[in-house]
């Protein structure tokens, strides 16, 4: 509990990357940390080939927030929409401050939240939207060896895991980066961006 209250302390005190105006659409993505195999884990969706926007991309489950909920309500109902997950499966710790999405289009709130033990029953894949579920254990993750950085034409600059097939980069990234930063001690957790090999996104 100490661990948990800890981490969402300083989430919540994320310093949030700013540039241009601040769009007024909203989102609420969710960052599931869940037990793989007894390895704590983070859950990934790759989203679908139909999709209009960034599709084929790994992200964290979520969507749009609609004005009568809060993001935790939305992070919950779409990650169950997208992936099956019922919300009695998923403790929530809390959110963080909402970050500024791709190309600055939409403010998105990360809400952190755990599953005890992850097994395959418990998700039900909407092909729709999802084209793929996968986990990757929180040691990899911290490994420098998958860890490096993506530079934008902007000068922005992300950080960046590559995990066998897996690319994850962008806003998913950087919430990675900031929930390990969280929870984790600085001898467990080293990600210094600006010593890595660069990662060019051509998109």
């Amino acid at each position: 509990m100490a661990a948990r209250e800890r981490c969402m302390t300083n989430f919540k005190r994320l310093a949030t990357p700013r540039y241009g105006k601040v769009p007024s659409d909203a989102a609420a993505v969710l960052v599931p940390v869940c037990n793989v195999g007894e390895k704590p884990s983070i859950l990934y969706t790759v989203r679908a080939t139909n999709l209009r926007t960034n599709n084929g991309e790994v992200s964290f489950p979520g969507g749009p927030i609609p004005q009568n909920e809060s993001p935790i309500q939305t992070a919950v109902r779409e990650t169950f929409q997208e992936i099956g997950l019922r919300p009695d499966k998923i403790d929530v710790w809390g959110h963080g401050p909402p970050l500024p999405g791709r190309n600055n289009k939409i403010m998105i709130t990360p809400v952190v939240g755990s599953i005890d033990t992850l097994a395959p029953e418990d998700l039900n894949i909407n092909v729709g939207e999802v084209a793929e579920v996968f986990t990757v254990p929180i040691e990899l993750l911290c490994e420098p060896k998958n860890q490096y950085y993506t530079q934008f034409s902007n000068g922005f600059v992300l950080p960046v895991f590559v995990v066998e097939e897996y690319k994850i980069w962008g806003i998913t990234a950087f919430i990675t980066h900031a929930f390990l930063n969280s929870v984790l001690t600085n001898d467990v957790y080293k990600n210094e961006w600006t010593k890595k090999k660069i990662v060019i996104d051509n998109q």
